[in-house]
């Protein structure tokens, strides 16, 4: 959700230096890996926000392990400076999941 929130305001604040309006709009989807210990808990929520349209949740070790492994491709994202690779993009938007309108 956060980053939903960021892209949109980049976005925006492009669009308003460049003589434009904003106009566009972060949406309110959270995708969480939740590490708890030895387990963890892992949800789509869309939108976060009560009524969903999905909502989506698994617990196990196996959470830990995908926590473990997302942290450092974010990392690597942020030391490479991509902030939205093509690949990752098709992952969520075959998930259904949509960063903004």
């Amino acid at each position: 959700m956060i980053e939903s929130m960021a892209t949109a305001a980049v976005h925006n604040i492009k669009a308003c230096i460049d003589g434009g309006e904003p106009e566009t709009i972060a949406t309110w989807n959270a995708i969480c890996l939740a590490d708890m210990g030895e387990r963890g808990a892992a949800f789509i929520a869309m939108p976060q926000i009560p009524s969903r349209n999905t909502a989506w949740m698994k617990k196990g070790k196996w959470v830990r392990w995908a926590k473990i492994a997302y942290e450092k491709y974010f990392l690597h994202k942020v030391k490479t400076g991509s902030p939205e690779p093509i690949y990752e993009k098709s992952i969520l938007k075959l998930l259904g999941v949509i960063n903004t309108k």
